[in-house]
């Protein structure tokens, strides 16, 4: 009898034994759905379509660079306590009077020149920090979002200012679109006095303060009149900051000033005038052991505590006392 072509059948999911045409040979097949090939000898075979071996896993890629861990846990939003001091930096004088850029490091230092004269130091890497009494009680500062939102630019919108931690490419993005902010930078006499204060001081500035017309937006400080268009002789200059106010509002305000017996200081930038200006020590230690420029500033040693919070649900008991944040 002639045999017939190959056939493929597909073995069932349990053993048994096949037997054809009453052949005392007989061939277990083995479990497992697997197609198997008829030869002519009634014998079986895999199909050579079929692979007996499993698939192999993919390899994974060595090579790929590990994902970088954040140091701190992400803030999704901004918490209050950090919006309260956002709200200093709003309405409180701070000045930026140095910085340094450390090469081929993601990280810049800041010297910020505080409300009360006091200067600290601000490093701005993955772990932005401070050295000031509220920044070393693991605050996120004032003046670390000084440096974020007044100097560096970052915009409100953006979650990377209120982090206690960054990662590098986001400390890439800040550095990158950080734009120049001389509104933020202190006059030169000020920074002149912290290098002397810090030995690194080279001599005066071989360039005087170029004098600032006003523009046709430019009102008086004093007295808010338009100054555009009002000639030279009739504007008083600031030798600090080169700002302008009317000369007749300027001896107003002199006066006003000596007759209250405070010191004489430029409207704009609360420099003192050179008119009343007295030899002083370039830098002191405040009694927090701070370097403090407050009498070269013009500004006052007391801090102002009026945007801070006072009442006992931010305080922490601390031996049956009360303390609370001093708002450096």
């Amino acid at each position: 009898m002639a045999q017939g072509p190959e056939q493929i059948i597909q073995q069932p999911s349990f053993s048994f034994t096949y037997d054809f045409s009453g052949s005392t040979s007989s061939q277990t097949v083995p479990p497992f759905s697997t197609p198997l090939v008829q030869n002519t000898d009634n014998s079986y075979l895999l199909s050579p379509s079929a692979s007996p071996s499993k698939g192999k896993k993919k390899a994974k890629d060595t090579d790929a660079a590990p994902e970088e861990k954040r140091l701190a846990q992400f803030k999704p939003r901004c918490p209050q306590n950090i919006m309260d001091r956002v709200e200093r930096v709003r309405q409180q004088r701070l000045f930026m009077i140095d910085r340094l850029r450390t090469e081929n490091e993601l990280s810049e230092t800041f010297s910020v020149l505080g409300s009360t004269g006091n200067v600290y130091t601000v490093v701005i890497d993955k772990v932005p920090r401070c050295n000031c009494p509220d920044a070393l009680k693991g605050n996120h500062c004032k003046h670390i979002l000084f440096i974020f939102l007044k100097v560096l630019q970052v915009p409100e919108s953006s979650p990377h200012w209120y982090q206690k931690a960054l990662l590098s490419t986001e400390v890439e993005e800040i550095f990158a679109q950080a734009p120049l902010a001389p509104n933020s930078v202190a006059h030169s006499h000020v920074r002149e006095a912290h290098a002397r204060a810090i030995s690194q001081y080279t001599g005066p500035s071989s360039q005087s303060v170029k004098k600032r017309f006003p523009t046709k937006d430019d009102d008086c400080p004093i007295c808010y009149e338009n100054m555009h268009g009002i000639p030279e002789n009739g504007l008083k200059f600031c030798d600090a900051c080169g700002n302008a106010l009317h000369d007749e509002c300027w001896k107003q305000w002199q006066a006003s000033s000596q007759r209250s017996g405070k010191a004489v200081t430029c409207v704009w930038c609360r420099a003192e005038s050179s008119t009343n200006k007295r030899k002083k020590v370039a830098g002191v230690s405040s009694s927090d052991g701070y370097l403090n420029l407050a009498a070269v500033a013009g500004l006052s040693p007391v801090r102002d505590t009026s945007t801070y919070y006072h009442g006992p649900r931010r305080g922490y008991r601390n031996n049956n006392f009360w303390d609370y944040d001093d708002g450096y």
